[in-house]
């Protein structure tokens, strides 16, 4: 199933995963990642998303680090950024907005993973989400008022 290859002839910088990246990261973490998400990762792979704000990161963040910030090993062994607020067992950190400020994809969703930005629910799915962000990689800030 192809459904996000507009993505890949976009502005955007992505780089290409293979299977034994996920399959790796699996047994770190102990649970497969959602389907959407690794449609995403064997589709497109993991990277940047290009938008108006510079100083916006905007990553799609690849199986490792999510599996680093997940078993809060490495560098995010000790991040205050993650205390407390990134915690929660149903949701799964993947795309990093700016250092510290995270997305997550809510782990209950059997078929289309919901995307939250702290606890608002800004996608009804991960496809929906990459629309979106391809057109306007700060969108769910107005969804913040």
């Amino acid at each position: 199933m192809v459904k996000f290859d507009y993505i890949k002839n976009s502005n955007h910088k992505f780089f290409p995963l293979k299977e034994k990246d996920l399959i790796k990261a699996k047994e770190r973490l102990g649970f497969k990642f959602p389907p959407e998400l690794r449609e995403f990762y064997l589709e497109v792979g993991y990277g940047f998303f290009k938008g108006n704000n510079e100083n916006s990161i905007s990553r799609l963040m690849d199986p490792d680090t999510i599996a680093d910030i997940t078993l809060r090993e490495g560098i995010f062994e000790y991040d205050p950024d993650l205390e407390g607020i990134y915690e929660e067992v149903d949701k799964l950190v993947f795309y990093e907005v700016n250092e510290g400020v995270y997305l997550t994809l809510d782990l209950n969703d059997t078929h289309r993973t919901s995307v939250h930005f702290f606890d608002t629910k800004i996608a009804d799915s991960l496809e929906s989400f990459i629309k979106k962000i391809d057109e306007d990689n700060e969108y769910f800030f107005d969804m913040m008022d």
